[in-house]
């Protein structure tokens, strides 16, 4: 049971959790709930930047909305059925795809692709945050993972939304840790299917230190307010209701 001043804590808080069919976000997504904190997912559909690997090799995929979201959905409904605080989940699908090709194609800074689309996906979730009443952003990092992932670059990252505090569960846990778990939770086998579709967008040497100077500098040649308002307007809302445990 929690104790009283967890309760203080988690009440009147809601938290908006960036939630992918990777290992790391669900994990992030459960422990935050497990606080007693009310949590919402949003996931960020990145087609056409989506390929399944086979034999190594990549092969595009052209799929109805229907089944590029099979494995969110799934990962989503295994969640709630194991929230102690909470029956009720939403995850909202905003569309995100259209706006890494753009990043691609006028940023002119390959390199910095993916810090590029971390903040954009930040811009975006405080947008929809603001319209539904979270607190507080929640993120599955896990420090070094990736190249969007250096303490550098996860300063970077996050000084694009001030105005909202970014908090990272995974943060001091290693990759054997999220996986134990992943596998508890039973998130572990969604996400390892997913796994056989990686993002086509990724550079071949993303940089692992970039400054605040270089970012602004490729952000200025988009419409970052058009695409974040344009995103959330088209965001598709799916609510899950914790299934009756026998």
């Amino acid at each position: 049971m929690m104790k009283n001043n967890e309760r203080r804590l988690s009440k009147n808080k809601k938290a908006i959790s960036l939630l992918s069919t990777g290992l790391d976000s669900p994990v992030a997504t459960y422990l935050i709930a497990q606080q007693g904190i009310e949590v919402v997912g949003v996931y960020f559909d990145n087609h056409p930047f989506i390929a399944s690997t086979r034999n190594g090799k990549k092969r595009q995929e052209e799929l109805p909305k229907a089944n590029r979201w099979k494995d969110i959905k799934a990962i989503a409904q295994t969640l709630v059925n194991k929230f102690t605080h909470q029956k009720l989940f939403d995850l909202f699908i905003v569309p995100h795809g259209e706006n890494l090709g753009g990043i691609i194609r006028q940023a002119s800074d390959p390199k910095v692709t993916c810090v590029l689309c971390k903040r954009l996906m930040l811009k975006k979730t405080v947008a929809l945050a603001n319209t539904i009443g979270t607190t507080f952003l929640v993120t599955g990092d896990i420090l070094g993972e990736q190249a969007s992932q250096t303490i550098e670059n996860l300063r970077i990252i996050s000084e694009v939304i001030p105005e909202m505090t970014v908090i990272r569960p995974n943060i001091g846990l290693n990759k054997l840790e999220v996986i134990t778990i992943a596998r508890e939770i039973g998130t572990y086998q969604h996400a390892a299917q997913a796994a056989k579709k990686v993002c086509t967008a990724v550079p071949k040497k993303p940089v692992t230190r970039t400054t605040s100077d270089r970012i602004e500098a490729a952000e200025a040649r988009v419409p970052i307010k058009e695409w974040v308002k344009e995103s959330i307007m088209n965001a598709v809302k799916l609510p899950f209701q914790q299934e009756t445990r026998e």
